[in-house]
C-alpha cells in the first residue's frame, strides 16, 4: 500500500478505535470504522486493494454496515470505471472527491501571525480545547468532541496534538499522525471568528515541522475546498485525489 494512502487509512484506524464508542474491522483489502454515530463522517471506510475481487470486498462491506445499521463514507484510492460501476450498482451515491496533498521539502514555512502561540496538547486542559476547537471548527456538534477525541488517541506516541491561541484565547487546531517517514496532518481547523488571520497556514505548517523534526521525510493531508488554497500557498502540491462514496444503511 502507498505510503500515503496508509497514513489515511491508519488515521481512520485510530481515529475510530480510540473512540468512546468505536471499533475498527481490518482486512487486507478494506479498512472499515463505526464509531455508532449516525453520521457518515464519524464511519469511514477505504478500499485497501479496489480492483481485488471487488464484488467479494463489497459483500463484506456492506454486511458490515448493515448490521450496525449506521451511514458510512468510503474512500477508494483510485479513479476505475469498473469499481465506480460496481459501487453505483449496490447503492453507493459519489460526493466530491478529496484532494490528496503532499509536502516534500525540509521546512514548510508560513507567514507569522501576530500574537499567536502554538503548544502542543500535554494536559486536559489542552485536550478539551482541541476538542472544541475542532469539533466547532468543522460544524460538528461539540458535546460530542470528548467522546471521539479521547485522551487514548492523544496518548499514543505517534500522535501530537496543537491548539493555537490569539492572546491567549484558543483559535485554531491541527493533529499530526506519523507513519513512517510520514507526517499526516488532520483536524487543521480555525474557529469562525479568527479567519482570514492565516492561522489555518501557521497551525499547519507547526504541525509538519514537528513531524519533519521527529524523523519524517515527507508530510501530506487531505484537502477541503476552503483548505487546498492555503497548503498551496504552504508548499504543499496536490498528487491525486481520493473518490468518496456514500452509504445510508435502509
Amino acid at each position: 500500500m502507498d505510503p500515503v494512502d496508509y497514513n489515511f487509512a491508519h488515521s481512520i484506524n485510530l481515529f475510530a478505535s480510540t473512540s468512546a464508542t468505536g471499533e475498527v474491522l481490518e482486512a487486507r483489502d478494506f479498512i472499515l470504522s463505526n464509531t455508532l454515530a449516525p453520521i457518515a463522517d464519524f464511519n469511514q471506510a477505504m478500499l485497501k486493494m479496489p480492483r481485488h475481487k471487488p464484488q467479494r470486498t463489497l459483500d463484506r462491506v456492506l454486511d458490515y454496515y448493515a448490521r450496525a445499521k449506521v451511514p458510512f463514507r468510503l474512500h477508494v484510492p483510485i479513479d476505475d470505471a469498473a469499481v465506480n460501476d460496481e459501487l453505483l450498482s449496490r447503492g453507493f451515491a459519489r460526493v466530491a472527491d478529496v484532494p490528496c496533498m503532499t509536502f516534500d521539502g525540509v521546512h514548510c514555512g508560513a507567514p507569522a501571525v501576530a500574537n499567536l502561540e502554538i503548544r502542543e496538547v500535554d494536559d486536559a486542559a489542552g485536550l478539551a480545547d482541541f476538542q472544541r476547537l475542532a469539533f466547532e471548527s468543522f460544524g460538528f456538534p461539540v458535546e460530542i468532541a470528548p467522546l471521539a477525541l479521547t485522551e487514548e488517541l492523544a496518548a499514543l506516541p505517534q500522535v501530537a496534538m496543537f491548539v493555537g491561541r490569539i492572546d491567549g484565547v484558543a483559535a485554531c487546531c491541527s493533529a499530526l499522525i506519523r507513519t513512517g517517514d510520514i507526517a499526516g496532518v488532520y483536524w487543521v481547523g480555525t474557529l469562525a471568528a479568527h479567519r482570514g488571520l492565516g492561522l489555518g497556514a501557521a497551525i499547519t505548517a507547526h504541525a509538519v515541522n514537528t513531524g519533519l523534526a521527529r524523523g519524517c521525510a515527507r508530510a501530506c493531508l487531505q484537502a477541503s475546498v476552503m483548505g487546498a488554497p492555503v497548503y498551496r500557498r504552504i508548499g504543499f502540491a496536490h498528487t491525486r485525489s481520493y473518490l468518496r462514496f456514500d452509504f445510508t444503511a435502509g
